[in-house]
């Protein structure tokens, strides 16, 4: 008896997304029960830029209910057995197979030669964590095949019931997975917690100075003054010891477009230093984790889904550690409605 079943996931395209690199080998892990093969086919890309990129994994990258995604996963599954009579008309299972074939499609980018190495170098570190998150989800389809095999070993009942029960356990595991796929995806934020956001220092939307100019982190044209402008930052917010931000949640509705000086501008940023004084002017910057629910458009934020997207504000501009509240960066909630 064979059967088969397809377990599907996919890597969200959020403000983020190889310039050649090794294989991750996490790829190739399989449980010694399974039979597994994992195959990654790719989409090129094009562009020089971060916006082009971007625009091109838009463009070209795996589609899902109108989401558009920089990877997917398949993980087409079959499993076999022989059934052998063993005293009147009672069957067991013998030579239980599980295959696993997992087929992961990711973007496949050729930097040309006047590439800004930083680009190339984000890449390659985006590219390498969106491995690590589609070998996430081909663990959990490997991990259902382990248990397929493991419940359908020496399976024993009526021969003319022990197969349709077989395909019932293996569907009900089946199902199981696939209900942990979606918990992974968003627990995960669709990899984002993975480090799969691409970008310059990976979702930074602007960068305000003490003296409360905008810079746009993604102006080539202006990154001197921005690096300028982040040294001087990073001085001035070393006397930050306590971080105070008001409110930590702000609303706004499905449809709406408000620009980044709109959406700080709703919030109160001070800080308390060493000797208990109270700052209102230091260098700060707020980073919006990528999130198909607020995304950049040519007119700015843009609410597209009901749901909470994540806004960071933080001393300077070079967080020590994964984003986290802490007593130098502070979470406001943006919930869309």
């Amino acid at each position: 008896m064979r059967q088969n079943s397809i377990i599907r996931a996919g890597a969200a395209l959020a403000l983020s997304a190889c310039a050649s690199a090794p294989r991750n080998p996490a790829l190739d892990k399989y449980p010694p029960s399974v039979e597994g093969h994992t195959s990654v086919s790719y989409y090129d890309v094009h562009g020089r830029t971060y916006a082009e990129l971007h625009d091109e994994m838009r463009r070209l990258g795996p589609k899902n209910n109108g989401t558009s995604f920089v990877g997917e996963t398949r993980s087409p599954m079959t499993w076999s057995w022989r059934a052998e009579t063993i005293t009147g008309g009672s069957c067991t299972l013998r030579d239980v197979r599980v295959s696993v074939n997992a087929e992961i499609l990711l973007p496949r980018w050729t930097p040309p030669a006047d590439a800004d190495t930083s680009v190339v170098t984000e890449w390659n570190r985006f590219i390498a964590a969106l491995e690590t998150h589609e070998a996430g989800h081909k663990d959990i389809s490997a991990k259902a095949g382990r248990d397929i095999k493991d419940q359908l070993r020496a399976l024993t009942g009526l021969c003319s019931q022990v197969s349709m029960r077989a395909n019932d356990i293996a569907r009900q595991i089946i199902d199981r997975a696939s209900a942990e796929q979606a918990r992974y995806d968003a627990e995960t934020q669709h990899g984002l917690t993975q480090g799969t956001g691409f970008g310059p220092r990976n979702a930074v939307v602007a960068y305000r100075t003490s003296a409360g100019t905008a810079i746009p982190a993604r102006s080539e044209e202006m990154r001197a003054r921005m690096e300028a402008s982040r040294a001087r930052a990073d001085s001035e917010a070393a006397r930050v010891t306590r971080l105070l931000v008001t409110p930590r949640l702000i609303e706004l509705k499905v449809g709406d477009v408000i620009s980044s000086d709109e959406l700080y501008g709703k919030l109160t940023v001070t800080g308390l230093t060493a000797q208990g004084d109270t700052l209102t002017s230091f260098g700060k910057s707020f980073m919006l984790e990528p999130n198909p629910r607020l995304i950049r458009t040519i007119r700015g934020l843009e609410a597209r889904r009901a749901g909470d997207a994540n806004l960071w504000v933080l001393t300077g501009t070079r967080p020590d550690r994964a984003l986290q509240e802490s007593d130098h960066v502070v979470l406001v909630v943006i919930h869309i409605r």
